[in-house]
């Protein structure tokens, strides 16, 4: 009985997104509503099944303890920013930081845990549970089980053609299911990440083994920045009504405005952006396996180097110099612990003059990362009032939720604006190119932060912002038209070209470059590929 009511309370008490997600695909007709106490019904028979198959002392109150738990936690993140809890929240989830992860905790997550989870689990362990001998035990056990299934059964196939047909229209719902697809998301995650462990040993896969590059008298330095969380339609260079892009609109930058990432976490689209697997093949385990741009590009000549002011560069850059700035403790650049984006800036000028030769740096920002976005903007870049300044934005005006997420972008303008000034003052062939890794939602259909399936996400978790801006020696050197370049600035391009316009500008000789996916090919002003030259 009491995995029963257990079950029960599941299903009805921390199942609500999972409701108004069925609901909004079925109506509210009748017959529908019949269509969701159906639904009910078998959930709580699954549920019954599972947690009988594992109700035998001393696990069985610790283990209803630790489910209704997990479905409170991930019930209030799912209803909060209208999010999933799959195999990609996981990943985000075991990598991120510890400052990151503390961002997430708030009163209103306290306050719904409690209610939820806490006092469930103080009734339980108040219930006496009586146990059978073992042999008997085992046998009622069986008995509760083999019933539901049976249920269960006759349920499925009295509607099986409509639940078929429903199910292969709708198959996405199934992750919403609270606590079962969240629980299968992570021993998915750990044993993909198990396997990948237990790979690394193995020789990583070489790219471009016949890459080489010609010796050149011009100097050049790119500056690559990956913008954290920025989403495109916030930019004011892209048709924005608000000004957040004061300074980069005097700099005479390139904003391209039809960009597509390739994921909408930081965990699937960072290594998309070094990987040269493309569209069809790419994932984040398989670019694992082999090297990526920053391999080709040191292995060639370019010195490289990864500036990081997130949480770590996900793998890319274990085999380049990587210098970790967000722990600094500069008074002004980090005043709380966490440091703001221009602490990348820092030094830089040293850098780039103690490399004699061509150099490519990574500064990877953290921009835009919610929820807390009222603390990536320094007070004097708050233009946008009055904005959320807690971590549950839910529960802010959506209104103050755009005006600290807008005072971010305008903090990035600032950071990239600057970075150009000094780039101008090298003497030599300089570039800058920023692009962000995904997007966010901003409370557009009740849908908070990122992380959404791509079969589900909203164009505002995918469609990024990518900025180029280049000195006149950079454009001379490298034959390009910054006017061609220009009129190219609306068509539609992804992370899947960066990888080859990186080859491109670097003058990288392969087979595996692919004019066709360099955005700068089409204004170089002779038309042979790096790879014929």
């Amino acid at each position: 009985m009491v995995n029963l009511v257990a079950a029960v309370f599941l299903v009805c008490c921390a199942n609500g997104p999972l409701w108004r997600a069925v609901a909004s695909v079925l109506g509210s007709t009748a017959g529908h509503w019949l269509w969701l106490v159906g639904v009910g019904v078998v959930l709580v028979l699954v549920f019954n099944s599972l947690l009988s198959l594992f109700s035998f002392p001393p696990v069985h109150k610790p283990l209803l303890i630790a489910v209704i738990g997990i479905a409170a936690i991930a019930d209030y993140y799912m209803a909060s920013y209208r999010i999933v809890i799959n195999g990609q929240m996981i990943t985000n989830l075991l990598e991120t930081d510890f400052r990151e992860a503390s961002e997430q905790l708030s009163w209103a997550l306290l306050r719904h845990v409690t209610v939820l989870g806490a006092l469930p689990a103080g009734l339980l362990v108040l219930t006496q549970i009586r146990y059978r001998p073992w042999r008997r035990e085992l046998l009622a056990r069986s008995g509760v089980v083999g019933a539901s299934l049976a249920l269960l059964t006759v349920l499925l196939l009295a509607n099986f053609k409509a639940l078929l047909l429903f199910g292969r229209e709708h198959s996405d719902l199934r992750m919403y299911v609270n606590p079962t697809y969240p629980v299968y998301s992570f021993f998915k995650t750990l044993r993909v990440n198990y396997r990948a462990h237990h790979k690394e040993k193995e020789t990583l896969r070489i790219i471009a083994s016949d890459a080489t590059r010609s010796a050149t008298n011009t100097r050049m330095a790119l500056v690559y920045v990956i913008g954290e969380t920025a989403r495109a339609e916030q930019f004011s260079l892209n048709g924005y009504h608000r000004d957040t892009n004061p300074q980069l609109r005097k700099q005479n930058v390139i904003s391209f405005t039809d960009v597509e990432s390739c994921g909408t976490d930081t965990a699937d689209s960072l290594p998309g952006m070094f990987s040269h697997l493309g569209k069809g093949r790419y994932s984040p385990g398989e670019a694992k396996k082999y090297e990526n741009l920053l391999d080709v590009l040191q292995r060639t000549g370019v010195q490289v180097a990864w500036r990081d002011n997130n949480s770590g560069s996900k793998g890319i850059a274990d085999r380049i110099k990587y210098e970790i700035l967000s722990h600094e403790r500069d008074p002004i650049l980090c005043p709380s612990g966490e440091c703001y984006d221009e602490i990348l800036l820092q030094n830089l000028e040293q850098l780039l003059r103690a490399n004699n030769g061509d150099v490519l740096v990574v500064l990877h920002q953290k921009g835009s990362h919610g929820p807390s976005y009222y603390k990536r903007s320094p007070k004097e870049f708050k233009l946008f009032l009055p904005e959320c300044d807690r971590e549950d934005v839910q529960n802010c005006d959506r209104q103050s939720i755009i005006n600290a997420y807008d005072n971010t972008i305008v903090y990035t303008d600032h950071v990239l604006s600057r970075l150009i000034d000094l780039l101008k003052t090298q003497g030599y062939a300089t570039a800058m190119l920023y692009v962000s890794d995904h997007g966010e939602s901003l409370g557009e259909n009740n849908i908070y932060l990122h992380g959404l399936p791509r079969a589900i996400a909203p164009r505002q978790q995918t469609h990024v912002p990518m900025i180029f801006w280049a000195s006149p020696e950079f454009y001379e050197a490298k034959a390009i038209d910054p006017a061609l370049l220009a009129a190219s600035r609306s068509q539609p391009y992804s992370h899947e070209y960066l990888f080859h316009s990186l080859l491109g500008l670097f003058d990288v000789q392969t087979t595996v470059y692919q004019p066709k996916l360099d955005l700068f090919f089409p204004a170089r002003k002779r038309t042979s590929s790096p790879s014929l030259r």
